[in-house]
């Protein structure tokens, strides 16, 4: 059972929402997201003889982050101290059971007291970590949570930075379970405690294996576990008892005839498992989690293959990032980015560069995602044994904890790391692989080395015609290193540019426009557009690319940026960060790659004011033809290419106004330019 815990003044309002059905001797997950006090400095617990005083906090509601506004200053981002305290009643029938303190995530190393005395420090900003507090509440009585987060650079702690900013706070869900004295752990690296292994999957048969971690104050006397399979109409469809529990880890191999494969987003279809502890015949705890049954490989020369049939991994990057909110996202945010991604047609995610909220994978799973999902080693490495021991937690960490998911297809060992790391890398593929045998591990790299041959694949962050070279350039250079590397498995894990939907140019003229710069002021729309263009006809005529993933799907805050007309944003988004405006190069891939609906897109609407007269005119459509009218008068019709494209070359305008009309056979857009 799932509850909401909130105190307002002396009284407790338990708010119970169901969760799943059980009885009144299973667990309960109750949210106590509601009103804390968050002061801006180290507020201590009582008794402890020294911090802040509590004079001056303000009560927020979970999640939360100190840095939603601060992030655009000038001035940079706080990266510091800030604390969270709640005082909460716990009822005294909770006395006899297991309580356990949950966070999802808290940003960067957070530091936990129960009642003045000391849970545990966790050092990670982005996985969930558990501990139990049963023998430091008060029953019947007021009891307080401490929470002090620290943001501020860690040298064993990843990341050590990034083009994106390390938001502090507790950003994400905190829950109170209430257990039995024996269950299913919670605290097994915060996971759900139950591994559902895929060790043997065809579309006739499929062998899996549960392993189901305990935990007991007493013993397993007379207990026992039953773990079942059911189908999407909640028909059991497997099912096994393994009685007299004697330790804390419990093994049950069962099998599925004829499954029904999880397919991507064409059938993404799940089953639930149920694994129910009982004591004496009485359930006493109960955890669901949902699967999907499916299999998987990366061919070095024909790219990805799901369920033995070929797809092309058509990807977008994502950073947990939102204008006015930062990193404190709730289940309606990641909902609206989710809209994008299908919207746009694709069917891969890379959630870069850290592990992002247990929403995600549960709503790709649902959707039919491939999810790419890697640890925050990224922005630089420190040989040291603190920090490796680091990366190895928060790897352990991210595994263990979507496990089940069957979106998660690739675990992110790196991004962008330059030096001697060869060693540490090589310890987290092994780890990787001991934890999961039965998922691939990959990296994110931007330069040549040794280090791109240990992950089981490897991805090229290029941004050919953007930072450096020619757009042409990519094709050469992949098909150079493919040749070089004929068993090595790659893919395209970054590429794109910059554009602000304010700045826009009719013509690419060196001669005659300011040219634009990477890293500088001037990124009009129509040269990012221009090099998705190029970039997707060239990867779609790849079969050995196995994936590729367009950076970003959003803009996203980075406080050391200052490019094109907004500080303090990366802007190689397909979509504005406030979610409001799609890039002209968000309807072609859309046209490209969402065949459900009907696409007719005029690029450059926002070019309303214009200094020159002769322009391109680009419009993307699903239609095999369009027609293009300039006041009225048809200039001509034009067959789609391929890639769901029209380029009208040097078209004149007319001096002041010109109302410019595209029409297919499924509708039409328009824009009206003024020609100074």
């Amino acid at each position: 059972m799932i509850k909401n815990l909130n105190v307002i003044t002396v009284s407790v309002i338990l708010l119970f929402v169901a969760l799943y059905s059980i009885n009144a001797q299973s667990r309960e997950v109750i949210s106590i997201n509601e009103e804390w006090n968050f002061s801006n400095s180290v507020e201590t617990p009582r008794g402890l003889g020294w911090g802040a005083s509590r004079a001056g906090s303000t009560v927020v509601n979970l999640p939360h982050t100190w840095n939603s506004v601060d992030f655009l200053s000038d001035g940079g981002y706080r990266r510091g101290y800030g604390s969270y305290r709640k005082e909460m009643e716990i009822p005294v029938e909770y006395k006899g059971k297991r309580l356990f303190l949950k966070f999802e995530g808290a940003g960067t190393v957070a530091t936990v007291f129960v009642n003045s005395s000391f849970v545990g420090e966790h050092k990670g900003a982005y996985n969930a970590f558990t501990y139990e507090i049963t023998d430091l509440v008060n029953y019947g009585a007021r009891n307080t949570i401490n929470v002090i987060c620290d943001n501020s650079l860690k040298f064993d702690v990843a990341p050590q930075g990034g083009d994106f900013n390390m938001y502090g706070g507790i950003y994400r869900d905190v829950w109170l379970i209430v257990t039995d004295e024996a269950c299913i752990s919670p605290l097994y690296y915060s996971s759900t405690g139950v591994f559902i292994s895929q060790l043997s999957v065809s579309d006739k048969r499929a062998e899996l294996r549960a392993e189901i971690y305990m935990s007991t104050r007493s013993d397993y006397k007379n207990c026992e576990v039953e773990f079942s399979i059911l189908d999407k109409g909640n028909v059991v469809v497997a099912s096994q008892t393994t009685p007299y529990i004697n330790n804390d880890k419990v093994v049950i191999n069962t099998y599925l005839d004829n499954p029904h494969l999880w397919n991507g987003v064409k059938d993404p279809y799940l089953y639930k498992t149920v694994t129910i502890l009982k004591k004496n015949g009485k359930e006493i705890d109960r955890v669901e989690e949902i699967i999907g049954i499916r299999y998987y490989h990366v061919d070095p020369d024909k790219g990805f293959f799901l369920n033995g049939q070929h797809m092309k991994l058509r990807g977008v990057c994502r950073h947990q990032d939102w204008d006015r909110l930062a990193s404190a996202l709730t289940e309606k945010n990641h909902t609206v980015d989710f809209s994008f991604f299908e919207e746009v047609g694709a069917n891969a995610l890379r959630l870069a560069h850290y592990p992002q909220a247990k929403f995600m994978f549960r709503e790709a799973d649902r959707r039919g995602f491939i999810v790419w999902e890697e640890i925050p080693f990224v922005g630089g490495y420190i040989k040291s044994k603190g920090f490796d021991e680091n990366l190895k937690l928060q790897l352990r960490e991210l595994i263990l904890q979507n496990y089940n998911h069957p979106s998660i297809c690739f675990w992110g060992l790196f991004n962008e790391i330059t030096g001697d790391f060869d060693a540490i890398l090589a310890q987290l593929n092994d780890l990787a692989h001991e934890l999961d045998p039965y998922r691939m591990t990959v990296a994110a790299t931007y330069q040549e080395g040794s280090f791109n041959f240990i992950t089981d694949a490897i991805a090229m962050n290029k941004y050919f015609g953007w930072y450096y070279d020619q757009i042409e350039d990519f094709a050469t250079y992949f098909d150079d290193w493919h040749a070089k590397n004929p068993t090595a498995k790659i893919g395209v894990s970054e590429y794109g540019a910059g554009a602000s939907i304010r700045q826009h140019v009719g013509q690419f003229v060196p001669e005659e426009n300011p040219r634009p710069s990477s890293r500088g002021p001037w990124q009009p729309e129509e040269k990012q557009t221009a090099i998705h263009m190029a970039h997707l006809k060239m990867i779609t005529e790849r079969d050995y690319i196995w994936g590729s993933f367009v950076w970003n799907m959003f803009d996203f805050g980075s406080n050391h940026k200052s490019e094109a007309d907004t500080a303090h944003l990366n802007t190689k988004g397909l979509v504005t960060f406030d979610r409001k405006h799609r890039k002209d190069s968000f309807y072609l891939y859309k046209a490209n790659w969402n065949k459900k609906e009907k696409t007719t897109h005029l690029c450059s609407k926002g070019y309303t004011e214009r200094k020159e007269n002769l322009t391109d005119i680009i419009a993307f459509t699903t239609d095999p033809s369009v027609s293009l009218y300039i006041n009225g008068k048809l200039v001509g019709k034009m067959r789609t290419d391929q890639y769901a494209t029209v380029i009208w070359r040097n078209i004149m305008l007319n001096p002041g106004e010109n109302h410019v009309e595209i029409k297919t056979a499924n509708g039409n857009d328009s824009a009206d330019w003024y020609v100074k």
